[in-house]
């Protein structure tokens, strides 16, 4: 599998099992300088605790496509939801580029809806490979604008995660957008443009809610 393969595949699963409240994507601020000097791609990993697998160990569900809407697939696939072997049906819709500057560097964004307390929420997830800059965040641009940024959560085996919730703002430009360019720093004041193409976001993101229902 290439490590394209394993972005999209990874970040989908991981974009539909989790929703959690994260500040609006449009809104986020730069980590605070107090934060822990060990987080980073660099940082010596931790043990498990109490053996348990941690989710890079656990079983990758099988996706189904279900559509494809301009430069946008849409996949479903039945999530674990316990450690009991329930599962569910949850959906989300992605796509992979490739840094111009080294298309080596690959870049998946992904992106899942989900009604929490009577309202939709919009899931914002982005891979990227192991050696990014975390405290520079993934910075987002529509059509040339700036637009918000998302906060790295976590790395984990070769990937970087960054996450957080798109707001309503945000999603309108993306879907009345043509291009979306999203950053991402490898060193301080050192970046690489990640261009995506916006079409069939807002079909995707319509048929994710059929799905849904």
């Amino acid at each position: 599998m290439t490590l394209s393969s394993a972005l999209r595949l990874l970040s989908l699963t991981a974009a539909m099992a989790a929703f959690p409240a994260l500040g609006l994507a449009q809104d986020q601020q730069p980590a605070p300088t107090d934060a822990p000097t060990n987080f980073g791609p660099r940082a010596a990993p931790q043990a498990p605790q109490g053996g348990q697998p941690q989710p890079a160990e656990q079983a990758v569900p099988k996706l189904e496509e279900v559509g494809k809407f301009g430069a946008w697939s849409v996949q479903c696939g039945d999530v674990p939801v316990d450690g009991k072997g329930a599962t569910q049906r949850q959906c989300g819709m992605s796509q992979t580029t490739k840094s111009e500057k080294d298309e080596r560097i690959p870049l998946t964004v992904v992106v899942a809806r989900a009604k929490q307390q009577g309202k939709t929420l919009t899931m914002m997830r982005v891979l990227a490979p192991m050696g990014v800059y975390l405290p520079g965040q993934v910075g987002l641009e529509v059509d040339g604008a700036a637009t918000g940024r998302v906060p790295f959560i976590r790395c984990r085996g070769q990937i970087c995660e960054a996450m957080a919730e798109a707001s309503a703002p945000t999603l309108d430009k993306l879907k009345q957008g043509k291009q979306a360019v999203f950053y991402i720093m490898v060193a301080p004041g050192v970046s690489f443009p990640m261009k995506m193409s916006l079409e069939g976001f807002g079909k995707g993101l319509a048929e994710l809610d059929k799905q849904n229902n």
